[in-house]
């Protein structure tokens, strides 16, 4: 199934007010990102695309390693613009609307996403023009998600997106850049109850992906029986693993 653009981000804009206090795994993948970017990136860098900014969490990180660069930050909606709580140095480009359709321009340093790349319907094209967008030697740095991402929510509703295994982007990606890392790590949170897991999933956005699934008062009881009969903690509190794919390439 196609992903629905307009969907996505109408649910990003409606949690937007929500997600920055929510988003406890996407910082954890912000802060792995920032130390990847300071591993790999070139020490003079003056240009960087950042694709699904959303509300700036991972911006202000490009930002404060990078003052001196110019940000293009890319969303599919202006809902999302991060409210900077500075005045940055140098200049930063807002270019909104879909990243597989739109104009991005060229000649950039580094291009990033922080957990984006799920949304796109043709990845494997979009890392082809992403190795155009680059300069010699360019970054491209980011985290999609492996297929175990969110799992017991994928099996017990029977609905989520659809994830690339690592080897599928290691293939995309041998064209056009040299991989220099590629790990599959596993972030889990935990929740007092399975309907706060849900309400978590609601507040960051990743329910843009259920079309036309409506939670009855009987499939939120089942759904919470079965949440609770297989991914229960010691505590008594319930779990739901993030499984962030996280991927630094140069462009040959």
């Amino acid at each position: 199934m196609m992903p629905d653009k307009q969907r996505i981000a109408a649910r990003f804009a409606a949690a937007t007010p929500h997600y920055d206090r929510h988003a406890e795994a996407q910082k954890i993948i912000h802060g792995e990102l920032d130390k990847w970017l300071a591993l790999y990136a070139s020490e003079r860098v003056a240009k960087i695309l950042e694709i699904g900014c959303g509300t700036g969490l991972f911006s202000r990180l490009l930002a404060q390693r990078f003052p001196q660069a110019k940000l293009v930050l890319n969303d599919l909606d202006a809902a999302c613009a991060p409210d900077w709580p500075y005045n940055r140095p140098s200049e930063t480009e807002y270019r909104f609307g879909d990243a597989e359709a739109i104009d991005l321009g060229r000649g950039y340093d580094i291009i990033a996403s922080a957990s984006a790349l799920q949304w796109l319907a043709r990845p494997d094209v979009f890392v082809r023009h992403a190795a155009q967008r680059l300069v010699s030697d360019g970054l491209l740095l980011f985290n999609t998600f492996t297929p175990d991402n969110l799992h017991p929510i994928r099996a017990l509703t029977g609905r989520g997106l659809h994830y690339p295994a690592a080897a599928e982007w290691a293939a995309w990606l041998h064209r056009d850049y040299d991989i220099l890392a590629l790990e599959q790590h596993t972030i889990t949170l935990a929740f007092d109850t399975p309907r706060d897991a849900l309400r978590h999933l609601q507040y960051t956005g990743v329910t843009a992906t259920n079309t036309g699934f409506v939670w009855t008062k009987q499939h939120l009881q089942n759904f919470e029986t079965q949440y609770r009969a297989h991914h229960a903690l010691p505590d008594g509190r319930v779990s739901l693993d993030y499984t962030p794919l996280y991927i630094a390439a140069r462009k040959k």
